[in-house]
């Protein structure tokens, strides 16, 4: 049996200037796993590998919460240009424990009320 290590896709479209409001739950076969003393990272860049647009991480966009503390709580105002964009989420639980979870493209779409 081959082991699948990819992570999710998972698309995002926003409006420009609007808060990136959303809560993704982490489990492993079925069992809350406990982000407490993890990092959270989540970048938005320009093209794979290319500008850095955003960065959100624990206190700064991300909240860490839930029962079993495996609620991963994003809450930050998205003011980027209009465009297509890439994002990702790595979780690092140690040195030797990082997991990329999501992974997608990021649509920021021009707003009509500046």
């Amino acid at each position: 049996m081959a082991s699948d290590f990819r992570p999710a896709t998972l698309d995002i479209k926003l409006w420009r200037g609007d808060t990136w409001s959303q809560t993704f739950a982490l489990t492993a076969n079925s069992s809350p796993i406990d982000l407490s003393t993890a990092t959270v990272t989540i970048q938005i860049r320009k093209g794979c590998g290319g500008t850095l647009m955003v960065t959100l991480t624990n206190g700064d966009g991300i909240t860490i919460g839930g029962v079993s503390n495996n609620e991963i709580t994003i809450g930050k105002v998205i003011s980027i240009d209009k465009g297509n964009y890439f994002w990702d989420m790595q979780v690092t639980q140690s040195v030797s424990s990082i997991k990329t979870y999501l992974t997608g493209d990021f649509i920021v779409y021009d707003d009509i009320t500046k």
